[in-house]
């Protein structure tokens, strides 16, 4: 993962340990390492949010950070609540390294066998009514994020306030509180991560005033969904092209001509059904013809809520749902979704794909394949498609609706690491003992002469203490820190030599 760069240090970081995130941010839950630990609580409540460890084997030092999320985070489906300083709890979660913590963090999905949090939950599909959804990802089961077509109470809101961003995963969790009291009142949908507006609007970092113009609807969260139309009166997307819908349509019996349906937040996702669609036994449910209409919708989801496709590299995943009048939808195979139908005719897809999709799953446009689950052979067939490199669309034409479709690719080459040249000129070590109380030990190593700088920041960025701002030459050094002055808590050492910079964590547990 990317780590955050010094300039956005002092800037960002009151935010970054608000939020709870242990780690760079912007976390890719197929990249972390899921963990199960039991210990004893260890909360930190001195500063304005409480920051949590685990000791696991009992000699009263932490073992691991642990990620609960932002301070107004609690989960939906279950009575788990933080622990307190000393409880004896039970964590299952995602472990990864932090820039800031000597100790791995876990981001927490479950404490004490109760649910806390789904990591690869994607918001920006969860638009409320007939939505089949058939558990969560870490449950193990299918899903569906289909969401069918009652709508009617969607209004237009204009509203004002204070934004909250939940940056624990990559996929930002956002939201706006209008009363100015910390706490969400309305989640803010802005589409999916590699969404980009046409007007080079950018969304709002937490704690920014902001004014939201959007279509208000119920989903399936605690709390009701904006979906964002305009950001300080500036245009986010144009809400004339999400359709009546949100990503889908009916289909009848006697269409002469075609029919286009394409996803709510890409227009350019997109299926066209034609006229014979009906006129096929199929393989499910006694066949389309059994129907006078259907609903289509197609969603683009993240790739890992995509099941069953655990040995293959996908930078880009689709839900197809076919909803009958009556709701049911026919995509699910018994309580399973994952289902596919045959079509009386040819459906044509268009698939798009962003240049920010390649370059965050490393995918190499000159490798792509598209495949469908067909659910009868438990496997992914493979089509023949048209890739337009000057557009990033991918375009085919099959008799079968699969509900998950996807884009593979193989990986680009990786830089060999060896040739990189990384600044070298100096080291820092973890200060020992640590956590410390009141004094600790700091070692470095020079490897040129140079001007030094080692100072101590609190853990809103505020410096504390200046220990080392001189000349040094080259050699080892080890250095003495009293803390007897400062507050138990989190801080910060930082080694500064030239344009390089080193910055560690170290504990005061008084």
């Amino acid at each position: 993962m990317k780590k955050l760069v010094y300039v956005m240090f002092l800037l960002g970081f009151a935010t970054f340990m608000n939020a709870q995130m242990g780690g760079s941010g912007h976390q890719n839950p197929a990249e972390l390492i899921e963990i199960n630990v039991t210990g004893k609580a260890i909360v930190l409540e001195t500063n304005m949010d409480s920051t949590y460890f685990i000791d696991e084997d009992g000699d009263g030092s932490v073992d691991y950070h642990l990620n609960f999320g932002p301070i107004w985070y609690s989960p939906d489906s279950s009575s788990a609540v933080r622990p307190v300083n000393g409880d004896l709890i039970t964590v299952i979660g995602g472990a990864h390294d932090s820039f800031n913590m000597s100790e791995q963090t876990i981001i927490v999905y479950e404490l004490n066998g109760e649910f806390w949090r789904d990591p690869y939950f994607a918001d920006w599909n969860d638009m409320g009514h007939h939505n089949h959804q058939m558990g969560n990802h870490h449950g193990g089961d299918m899903f569906g994020y289909g969401f069918g077509w009652d709508h009617d109470s969607i209004v237009t809101s204009e509203l004002s306030g204070n934004a909250l961003v939940d940056t624990t995963f990559y996929m930002n969790k956002y939201y706006l509180d209008v009363d100015n009291d910390s706490i969400p009142d309305f989640h803010l949908n802005f589409g999916p991560i590699w969404y980009e507006a046409e007007s080079g609007l950018e969304r709002p970092m937490n704690g920014d005033v902001i004014s939201i113009k959007g279509g208000q609807i119920n989903s399936s969260n605690e709390m009701p969904m904006i979906i964002v139309y305009e950001i300080n009166g500036n245009t986010w997307r144009d809400s004339s092209s999400l359709g009546d819908h949100f990503g889908g349509g009916w289909l009848h019996v006697g269409l002469t001509d075609s029919q286009q349906f394409h996803s709510p937040f890409d227009s350019m996702d997109r299926m066209m059904l034609r006229s014979g669609w009906n006129n096929s036994s199929g393989h499910h449910g006694g066949g389309v013809n059994s129907f006078d209409s259907l609903f289509c919708q197609i969603l683009e989801v993240y790739p890992e809520n995509v099941p069953n496709a655990e040995n293959m590299d996908i930078f880009a995943g689709y839900e197809i749902h076919m909803f009958d009048p009556a709701g049911n939808s026919m995509m699910r195979t018994g309580s399973m979704m994952g289902g596919h139908m045959e079509m009386g005719s040819n459906v044509g897809y268009q698939l798009h794909y962003t240049d920010k999709q390649m370059q965050h799953y490393g995918a190499n446009e000159n490798s792509m394949d598209v495949k469908y689950w067909d659910n009868l052979s438990n496997s992914w067939m493979t089509v023949t498609v048209s890739v337009n490199k000057e557009t990033n669309t991918i375009t085919f034409e099959n008799s079968v609706v699969s509900n998950y479709v996807v884009i593979s690719f193989d990986k680009t080459t990786a830089v060999d690491e060896a040739n990189i040249v990384t600044p070298n000129d100096f080291s820092l070590e973890q200060n020992y003992p640590n956590p410390f109380n009141p004094e600790t030990i700091i070692k470095y190593q020079l490897n040129k002469d140079g001007f030094i700088s080692l100072k101590v920041f609190d853990i809103i960025g505020g410096e504390v203490a200046t220990i080392i701002n001189h000349f040094q030459p080259t050699g080892n050094y080890e250095i003495s820190f009293d803390g007897s002055e400062l507050t138990s808590g989190l801080y910060f050492y930082k080694l500064k030599s030239g344009n390089n910079i080193k910055i560690k964590k170290m504990l005061l547990l008084k």
